[in-house]
């Protein structure tokens, strides 16, 4: 009994400690800017094919992203 016991036991410790963690970084955020006006915003993603990348480094936070935007 007590060898069945302690093979359940490792065999949840082995469950629980194999199991890869996901976890998702943060999207970079890149400054756009308008091909009509010259008007500058952040995204993660481009707002569509009237704007082009003005940034060529991605910014971990949208704040450092509109400081350089602006």
């Amino acid at each position: 009994m007590k060898l069945l016991k302690a093979s359940i036991i490792a065999a949840a410790l082995t469950m629980t400690t194999a199991v890869p963690v996901a976890s998702a970084g943060t999207g970079y955020w890149y400054v756009y800017a308008s091909k009509v006006n010259g008007f500058r915003t952040c995204a993660q993603y481009s707002p569509g094919s009237g704007w082009y990348k003005a940034s060529s480094t991605g910014y971990t936070s949208r704040g450092a992203c509109n400081y350089y935007g602006r």
